[in-house]
C-alpha cells in the first residue's frame, strides 16, 4: 500500500556548480580589493615620492643659491673685487635674469633741506630698480635681489620669506645701505646640468651724508616679495610700518648715512 502522506523533499545542499560560482565571486571580490589597494598605494606613494623629490630639489637649490649669494656679495663688500663666478647644478627649472625686480626708494631726511638724496647716481629719481637673478622650479622662486636672497611660492604676492639679508644696517653710530642693481637684458635658460654664472661690477657709486635720518620705502605694487622686504627692514633695525600698500623703514638720529649702489651684470 502506498503511503500518500509522505512527500518527496528535494535535496537543498549546494551542488558543485553553486560552490564553483561562490568561489569565482569570492576570487573576484578578493582580487578587486587587492587591485584597488595596490592602485591606492601606488597613487598615494607615487605622489608622496614626487612631493619629496620636489622638496629636495628646492632645498638643494636653496643651498646652492645661498652659496652663490655669499660669493656674489664679495663684489658688493669689496671695491677691489670686480667679478665672482659660481655654479648651479640643477637638472630642472629655469634660471633667469630680470632687470625689473623690486623698486626701492631711498630718502635722506634733513629738516633744513629738501631731499638731499636727489641727483644720486646722476639721476633725479631716488627710486632704484634692483632687478634679480632667479631660479624657479615647481612654482617656487629663489631670487638674488639687491644683495639679498628671497624665496617665494607661485603666487609671490601672497608668500615670500628672506633667506639672506641685504647689506643694510642701522645703529647709533650711523646707517649703511649697500644695494646691487642688475643692468642686463632679460634672459632665461632651462639648465640640464651644471651652469656657470658670473656676476660683474659695471659701476659703483658711494655717497656719505651728514644727515640724521634715512627712510627706505617699497611699494607692494613694485615688489613680488613684500613679506621678505618687511622682514629685511625689521631685521636690520629700520623702524618700519605698512600704510596704504607701502612698506617703510626709517633709521633716525644717526651721525651719518652711507649709501652704495653697485650696478652689476650676469653672464651664464
Amino acid at each position: 500500500m502506498i503511503d500518500c502522506s509522505r512527500t518527496h523533499r528535494s535535496d537543498s545542499s549546494p551542488t558543485d556548480t553553486d560552490r564553483g560560482v561562490s568561489e569565482v565571486l569570492g576570487f573576484i571580490l578578493v582580487f578587486s580589493i587587492i587591485f584597488l589597494s595596490v592602485g591606492l598605494l601606488y597613487t598615494v606613494g607615487f605622489q608622496a615620492m614626487n612631493d619629496y623629490q620636489e622638496t629636495e630639489q628646492l632645498n638643494n637649490a636653496e643651498r646652492a643659491m645661498e652659496s652663490l649669494t655669499d660669493n656674489f656679495n664679495d663684489v658688493l663688500r669689496y671695491g677691489g673685487v670686480s667679478d665672482r663666478y659660481g655654479e648651479l647644478t640643477m637638472r630642472e627649472g629655469t634660471i633667469a635674469v630680470d632687470e625689473g625686480g623690486t623698486a626701492v626708494t631711498i630718502d635722506i631726511v634733513d629738516e633744513d633741506e629738501d631731499s638731499p638724496f636727489d641727483n644720486y647716481s646722476d639721476s633725479d629719481d631716488t627710486t632704484i630698480d634692483l632687478g634679480e637673478f632667479s631660479y624657479t622650479a615647481h612654482g617656487d622662486t629663489i631670487a638674488y635681489e639687491g644683495g639679498a636672497l628671497v624665496r617665494a611660492d607661485e603666487d609671490r604676492s601672497e608668500w615670500s620669506t628672506d633667506l639672506k639679508q641685504p647689506q643694510m644696517r642701522c645703529s647709533d653710530s650711523g646707517a649703511s645701505i649697500t644695494l646691487a642693481s642688475v643692468t642686463a637684458d632679460d634672459q632665461s635658460i632651462n639648465p640640464s646640468d651644471s651652469t656657470g654664472v658670473t656676476i660683474t661690477e659695471i659701476n659703483r657709486d658711494t655717497k656719505v651724508y651728514d644727515e640724521e635720518n634715512v627712510k627706505i620705502s617699497v611699494s607692494e605694487d613694485d615688489t613680488a616679495y613684500s613679506g621678505a622686504w618687511e622682514s629685511f627692514l625689521d631685521s636690520n633695525d629700520f623702524s618700519g610700518n605698512e600704510e596704504n600698500g607701502e612698506l617703510t623703514g626709517t633709521c633716525s638720529e644717526v651721525d651719518h648715512v652711507v649709501i652704495t649702489l653697485v650696478e652689476v651684470g650676469f653672464e651664464y
